[in-house]
């Protein structure tokens, strides 16, 4: 045994059930390598399986003690027998999909669907750690350019551009973020980024300071949903036309319902957020307007270049990470959370 390490594990399945423990540094199999892990950020799937959201937890085959932590980077210490191209001290961050490679949908390169796709942080031990087994396959070496910090938001920042490449933005289109956190406030990142012409970020009173952030990053409107009608809001800004893109990143079941109304004829709604209850929607109204709804989940493994290469080329992820704190103290990140505060908390090990 190579000795300990300290982790957040959780210990059963139940709410709140996770403490700060000492555990053994895993071993490697041939076909992995070891990393140090540097920065680990805290998603909102971590924190809805701290507070144990049954529909969330159900979807994972959970074992205890579990590690949680997908959106982590740091360096390799050791390498298995069976890797290539891999050396200690490459500074990387990690994809957690543990895709299959052999069904049709790997053939495509759309892993996140993969038929059969483990996920480092859930169904294998993740981040929340100072150190994780990771498959070779599944490293991403990252440019001198990127540091730890800004590749522990990599995971996220994929999402977000896959989200947004699925609703097919064009230039100077009008789009609309809904539900302004970490993957939301990504996604107007990459819209902007892309030449899109005004960019409106829907938000309730619970997200005022995330709303002026939106404004720092670069909105061209900010909308608080709990103080006007969002729909009519988004139909003065476009002229009376609706939007023509439509991202909701809120995962609440109305955000649906009122993107249709949101919408332009013709306009593309990309479902990236996880309800926990089914939508109403007159299917009347969406073929009649030629309403197209997009299911966007996780990312492709183009993403992770993609996301590497806007960072390294100047990308400003650096707002997102709005805390950073040791390991010992992932529980004042979960309780800013809850309070929604800040975006991504960042634990450094």
């Amino acid at each position: 045994m190579k000795g300990m390490m300290d982790a957040v594990i959780k210990t059963k399945a139940a709410p709140n059930s996770m403490e700060f423990a000492s555990v053994p540094i895993p071993e490697i199999a041939p076909d992995q390598v070891l990393v140090q892990i540097k920065a680990s950020g805290i998603c909102g799937t971590d924190h809805s399986l701290f507070h144990w959201n049954a529909a969330i937890a159900n979807s994972y085959k959970l074992s205890y003690p579990s590690i949680f932590g997908h959106e982590f980077s740091g360096v390799i210490t050791e390498v298995g027998s069976q890797t290539k191209d891999m050396a200690v001290g490459d500074r990387v961050t990690v994809n957690p999909i543990l895709y299959c490679g052999q069904c049709s949908y790997c053939a495509e390169g759309i892993i996140n669907i993969c038929d059969n796709r483990p996920f480092l942080g859930t169904d294998y031990d993740g981040g929340f750690a100072q150190y994780v087994a990771v498959r070779a396959q599944n490293i991403i070496k990252l440019p001198d350019a990127v540091s730890f910090k800004d590749a522990a938001l990599m995971e996220p920042l994929c999402v977000a551009i896959h989200a947004v490449e699925r609703v097919k933005p064009e230039f100077g289109q009008s789009a609309v973020v809904i539900g302004p956190g970490a993957i939301g406030l990504l996604m107007l990142v990459v819209l902007k980024n892309m030449g899109v012409g005004n960019v409106i970020v829907v938000g309730t009173d619970a997200d005022k300071d995330r709303l002026e952030t939106a404004k720092t990053l670069g909105a061209n409107f900010i909308v608080n949903a709990s103080e006007e009608d969002s729909v009519a809001k988004i139909r003065e800004l476009t002229g009376g036309k609706g939007a023509d893109v439509i991202l909701d990143a809120a995962g609440h079941q109305t955000v649906v319902e009122q993107a249709v109304q949101m919408a332009a004829k013709g306009g593309r709604i990309g479902v990236t957020g996880l309800p926990a209850k089914p939508s109403e929607l007159m299917m009347t109204q969406i073929a009649m307007r030629e309403i197209s709804i997009v299911g966007n989940r996780a990312y492709n493994l183009k993403n992770w270049f993609q996301a590497c290469n806007m960072i390294a080329g100047g990308l400003d992820v650096g707002p997102i990470a709005t805390h950073v704190l040791p390991l010992k103290d992932w529980e004042k990140g979960m309780d800013l959370l809850d309070q929604k505060q800040g975006l991504r908390i960042i634990l450094e090990p």
